[in-house]
């Protein structure tokens, strides 16, 4: 665009030294000049702000998204692994930014549409890959819960009341485990989907539940009623952290088991 600049001056420069010459020597009338210089410069000034300039920053709005999305881990991955989606968050994100988010929020925002993508994974990742994210996942509801009990449902429940912008509610520590524990997972799941022991993750999640029975007694049956409007929303997000935190509490392998038994049945 700087060389664009420099060539329209001199276009111009020049169109002023022919008016001269043509006003001085010849019947070409001064005013007749100034409409002559006057013209082209209108038509660039509207060619310029009504297609040159938006279009230049559209290009510029959508490299910075580019560059913005292969530097975080995660959603670079996604670049080559699931390019459809990479477009749609690359056009949602250009968008967000455009209407004056800045970059990282915007990003945080678009982290419910990695949903679907990153249940699929589980079923096919390394036991290690998922109980690590998981594992992430029981702190960030634990944090979330620390700063308001609401946030954390929302974090559990998106469909029932919204999900929650983590970028903006989390600590950047935290965000980037997440990031972490994301790619990890994502860079570990190309493969088929793991066997599933069904008979082994019942009874380990019989034995999970006969515990947290002791604890919770019957608002353990709100666990499966998350929309139901009578539901204690700050009891459900405790109750979900112990679920959580006792799977977790198993071996890798029969953790892991266990987590993609209950995607298989909720997906």
């Amino acid at each position: 665009m700087t060389s664009l600049f420099i060539i329209t001056l001199v276009a111009f420069a020049l169109l002023a030294l022919i008016i001269i010459v043509l006003v001085k020597t010849t019947r070409f009338r001064p005013w007749q000049g100034v409409l002559v210089f006057l013209l082209p410069l209108i038509l660039a000034n509207l060619l310029w702000f009504s297609w040159l300039q938006p279009r230049q920053q559209h290009v510029q709005q959508r490299e910075q998204v580019v560059q913005l999305l292969t530097q975080t881990p995660g959603y670079r991955v996604l670049q080559t692994q699931e390019p459809a989606l990479w477009q749609l968050l690359v056009q949602e994100l250009q968008h967000k930014t455009r209407m004056g988010e800045s970059p990282q929020q915007a990003l945080g925002e678009l982290r419910g549409w990695l949903a679907n993508v990153i249940n699929r994974r589980l079923m096919r990742a390394p036991d290690a890959a998922v109980v690590k994210y998981i594992a992430v996942s029981v702190q960030e509801m634990q944090a979330l819960n620390n700063i308001d009990p609401q946030l954390c449902f929302r974090y559990l429940y998106p469909q029932v009341n919204g999900g929650v912008n983590l970028e903006k509610t989390l600590s950047p520590a935290l965000n980037q485990q997440d990031a972490q524990a994301m790619e990890k997972l994502l860079l570990g799941s190309t493969g088929d989907e793991q066997q599933i022991d069904k008979a082994a993750a019942q009874r380990d999640l019989q034995n999970i539940v006969a515990t947290l029975y002791k604890k919770w007694g019957d608002k353990l049956q709100q666990l499966n009623m998350p929309a139901d409007t009578a539901v204690d929303r700050s009891s459900r997000c405790a109750m979900s952290i112990d679920l959580y935190s006792a799977i977790l509490a198993l071996p890798a392998r029969q953790a892991a088991n266990l987590l993609r038994r209950m995607i298989a049945l909720t997906g």
